[in-house]
């Protein structure tokens, strides 16, 4: 059965390389749409992933990570000598103005450290030194924010909101979802870039004592006035369902991957329904002959199979390339193995699926009638 299935969809190749194209479009948009949603869910809460913090402390109500308004420094004071806390570090995330060579400017975000933070700091060093960010005006940027910035390279002298900086450090791949450029400095020159008053924290970071409970620390912290507390694991959901759910963000990206796979459907369904009415002919002499319906229709479902595996093959392929094209745009597209594993059920779901109008009309096909 596998032989003759192959053999009725190969035969008409026009039709064999629009069923395939179908499916291959398909899989390109559910993975290039989902790999997108995914590299910028990925951006919304990089900083909180990476840090080793376990609790995150902010101002109540903050419900943006980008944008989360400042407290009172007196807050980290509090926050770090509460029991069970064994380390606390003050984090400043607020926006800047970087001044261009071409004199316009570019918002940034400035992420202040302490000068002998522990619980976060940039990652994926590719050049320079990031502990250099405790000088006076030493800062650290992604390089693939070259271009927006107009820098290039390290040692370059820049203006951020009047107040001059010098790159001492590059990174690669720390990118924001905001898509305004990450830059880390220390704390108190943080309060320079941005403007902000110097006895303002936007951000505690905890790291718990051995031992201690730290969802039950996060409750009693966040029982403080004026402050929420999150475990890293929470306020990294929380940080991502605000750009998914809020924003509409996730619904448009996934309302695209659908679009795909119902046009998969058309065009394979399509493809293998008219395939049958033209070999319906060959299915009655089949069934005149004793086979059963069960053989026959293993028939069209593994057409659909052939389709369904020459289409992922060829659209994973158009998807790993453009992954690589759409780098150029600075977007990150997350191919994972889960993902890809999905998308593989997914394609042979939607084919089996597509074949069932084929499927039907040969089922209820008379033997008889082809001899009439």
């Amino acid at each position: 059965m596998w032989t003759l299935a192959r053999k009725i969809l190969v035969h008409d190749k026009i039709k064999f390389a629009v069923a395939g194209a179908g499916v291959s479009m398909s899989v390109l948009l559910v993975l290039l749409q989902v790999g997108l949603y995914l590299g910028f869910m990925e951006n919304t809460s990089n900083l909180i992933d990476h840090s080793t913090a376990d609790i995150w402390v902010t101002g109540e109500g903050n419900e943006n990570f980008d944008f989360a308004g400042p407290v009172s420094e007196r807050y980290f004071y509090r926050v770090a000598s509460m029991p069970g806390v064994e380390r606390a570090e003050r984090v400043l995330l607020a926006f800047g103005m970087w001044k261009l060579a071409s004199g316009g400017s570019q918002g940034v975000e400035v992420m202040g450290l302490q000068r002998d933070a522990q619980l976060l700091a940039p990652w994926n060093i590719v050049g320079g030194d990031a502990r250099r960010i405790s000088e006076a005006n030493g800062i650290v940027i992604d390089q693939s924010e070259f271009p927006k910035l107009g820098v290039g390279g390290l040692g370059e002298s820049h203006e951020i909101t009047g107040v001059r900086s010098r790159v001492v450090g590059l990174t690669d791949g720390i990118r924001s979802f905001t898509t305004s450029p990450f830059v880390f400095t220390n704390f108190d020159t943080a309060h320079a870039y941005t403007g902000m008053e110097p006895d303002t924290v936007t951000y505690v970071l905890v790291r718990a004592a051995p031992g201690a409970d730290v969802a039950a620390l996060a409750a009693r912290i966040g029982e403080i006035p004026n402050l929420d507390a999150y475990t890293r694991a929470a306020f990294s959901a929380r940080s991502r369902d605000y750009w998914s759910s809020r924003t509409g963000v996730g619904t448009g990206f996934f309302m695209t991957a659908v679009m795909g796979i119902l046009v998969g459907l058309v065009v394979v369904g399509q493809i293998l329904y008219s395939g049958t009415l033209e070999h319906l002919k060959e299915y009655g002499t089949l069934k005149a002959m004793g086979a059963s319906n069960g053989a026959i229709v293993r028939v069209i479902v593994y057409q659909a199979l052939i389709a369904a595996v020459v289409g992922y093959v060829v659209g994973g392929i158009m998807a790993f390339g453009g992954r690589e094209a759409v780098k150029a745009a600075n977007l990150t597209v997350v191919l994972s193995t889960d993902l890809l594993a999905g998308t593989a059920v997914l394609t042979v779901g939607m084919c089996t699926v597509a074949a069932m109008l084929a499927i039907i009309k040969v089922i209820r096909l008379d033997p008889a009638s082809v001899f009439k």
